[in-house]
């Protein structure tokens, strides 16, 4: 590769590094906006991981990148409205486990069928070649995912900004 290719790649990867979180946030606030359910993206993002498994408050402060004070305010609320419950971790007393009541797994159910409504809906009016090539994109997405979520590599941050700590887990 000629170093004018090299430039090309280099700028076409930083084009889509800044334009990919914008597009998925934009996409996820227009969709929550058009939701029935008056439901915050954090919220979404908490229903959704305690879908998979109940989680310590922790676990979820780290997934979310937030503190524990500003998980603890949003799991307060999602108790308050019957989507989750804390138990007690069965291996550990001390540790609190939030987990999904039926309310709230229907509630994610119900999130997921008006997502999947308007993205079909939407995608409809995209030709094949299209819907294939958004299709590569989410494989391609998981992929560059379970890379930086497995590296070891710090994160380089432009010179002036500050380290972040290391989550829980160590990330």
């Amino acid at each position: 590769m000629d170093l004018s290719s090299v430039r090309q790649r280099g700028a076409r990867i930083d084009e889509i590094a800044e334009a990919l979180p914008v597009r998925a946030a934009t996409l996820a606030r227009l969709f929550l906006a058009r939701s029935s359910i008056h439901i915050s993206r954090t919220d979404a993002a908490v229903l959704r991981a305690l879908s998979e498994a109940p989680r310590r408050v922790t676990e979820l402060a780290a997934l979310e990148g937030v503190t524990q004070p500003a998980i603890t305010l949003v799991v307060n609320r999602m108790v308050d409205r019957g989507w989750v419950r804390r138990d007690s971790d069965p291996l550990d007393g001390r540790v609190v486990m939030v987990t999904l009541t039926e309310a709230g797994s229907a509630t994610w159910d119900r999130l997921l069928r008006e997502y999947r409504a308007l993205l079909h809906e939407e995608m409809a009016s995209l030709g094949d070649d299209e819907v294939e090539v958004l299709a590569r994109a989410v494989d391609i997405l998981d992929y560059l995912i379970d890379r930086i979520r497995h590296s070891d590599r710090p994160v380089v941050r432009p010179t002036g900004d500050p380290p972040r700590p290391p989550s829980v887990d160590g990330r």
